[in-house]
């Protein structure tokens, strides 16, 4: 159940009688002068005078809040959103000189853009095992700090958590990423965008660089265009270690922002949080630096393609698939598993010898492979032209 501004105020009026409605809208209006425009909704600033009163407003760790819900301060909050973009995990130096790990995402709602940043001392949340771009969830126990830039920053810690959203009531009020994506057409000069589709006119292309500090970059760029291919602009993402977008294809690109050229003209910039789907099937083409690895018994529940870190539990088998119209193709099954269960991963032409390779024992990594699902109802993997297989080395 969701609780208005309303709501919230006469429970402070409640608890604290001496006090009018207008005081309390009068503090309202200069808590959110002295916090800044563009940081508090009323509602955020009324958690924190309730705050300074001595109040605590039962509904702050009850509710399910949204993105415009959450301000500077709060603790043990839940929101609901859905993902927009999920990062690597990268590595901070601590104050007492150890390495410290966090794992940033991007969450969004119908009009609001926020950050989540999960740390280490929650190791099954970084994880995000079976997550991904457009999922709704909901973060328990978080709580909320500036971030760089002023603005309100969620964090989940150790007592915090990450889950899918299953509550279809809920669900059913946060917008998909397809509703807010824009054609080329619609992009507007200003800062970021959820999604923006349109029709690859030109092929993929990727090149690496070296940054000012002498670490290595690498970027991928390709150009867009609109219907009846009357709108064009550029697209760049940046440091994807692989990526392809063929010209001629359909595909919605997340997590842009819009930047203008040396020349003034407009352009979307990616980062590795940046998802390219071709429109009306999986994924086809995201920034590999870290796939989110899901378990063998989670792969039954999921929809598109999948990743996995796995062991191989036999040799490939093959065969000669007879086909009607043309000659046998070769096809490849190899047993694969993990600490949850097991699962067959077929493959066809190059990828069945890419199978065969495979030595019993070894470890692998299964990255954007195809579900399938049997009219008997057994799931099993099949590699495709994007999937790739990958030894792991101990």
């Amino acid at each position: 159940m969701m609780y208005d501004f309303d709501s919230l105020l006469d429970e402070v009026l409640r608890n604290r009688p001496e006090l009018t409605r207008d005081q309390i809208m009068g503090q309202i209006q200069e808590k959110k002068r002295d916090i800044g425009a563009g940081f508090l909704t009323d509602q955020g600033a009324l958690f924190l005078i309730a705050g300074e009163l001595g109040v605590q407003l039962s509904h702050m760790t009850s509710t399910d809040l949204t993105l415009k819900d959450i301000y500077v301060g709060a603790n043990d909050i839940t929101i609901v959103a859905r993902i927009l973009a999920i990062y690597p995990v990268s590595e901070f130096k601590k104050k007492d000189g150890n390495v410290g790990r966090y794992r940033r995402l991007s969450l969004f709602d119908k009009s609001n853009v926020s950050r989540l940043t999960i740390w280490d001392d929650n190791e099954d949340a970084v994880k995000l095992e079976g997550m991904s771009v457009d999922m709704p969830v909901r973060i328990s126990n978080g709580y909320v700090r500036p971030g760089l830039d002023g603005k309100p920053s969620l964090n989940l810690g150790k007592r915090g958590k990450i889950e899918v959203l299953t509550d279809e009531s809920l669900i059913s009020r946060l917008m998909p990423l397809s509703q807010l994506t824009r054609k080329v057409g619609e992009v507007e000069e200003e800062q970021n965008i959820p999604a923006v589709q349109g029709t690859a006119s030109s092929a993929s292309r990727s090149s690496n660089f070296t940054r000012s500090d002498g670490s290595p970059g690498s970027m991928a760029q390709f150009e867009l265009t609109g219907e009846a291919g009357k709108d064009k602009i550029r697209v760049v993402i940046w440091n994807p270690v692989a990526i392809e977008v063929k010209a001629g294809q359909t595909v919605m690109v997340t997590n842009l922002r819009v930047k203008k050229s040396i020349n003034g003209d407009r352009e979307l910039h990616g980062d590795s949080g940046s998802v390219v789907q071709a429109v009306g099937s999986a994924v086809v083409a995201a920034v590999r630096s870290n796939p989110m690895f899901v378990k063998v018994n989670r792969v039954r529940d999921l929809s598109g393609r999948v990743s996995l870190e796995v062991m191989a539990l036999s040799k490939a088998s093959t065969h000669d698939v007879p086909m009607r119209d043309g000659p046998s193709l070769k096809k490849a099954e190899l047993i694969i598993g993990d600490d949850t269960g097991e699962i067959t991963v077929v493959g066809w032409r190059e990828m069945a010898d890419r199978l065969v390779e495979i030595e019993v024992g070894q470890k692998v990594r299964v990255i954007d492979v195809a579900r399938q699902v049997s009219k008997m109802g057994m799931v099993t993997l099949e590699l495709e032209k994007e999937s790739i297989i990958e030894k792991v080395s101990d």
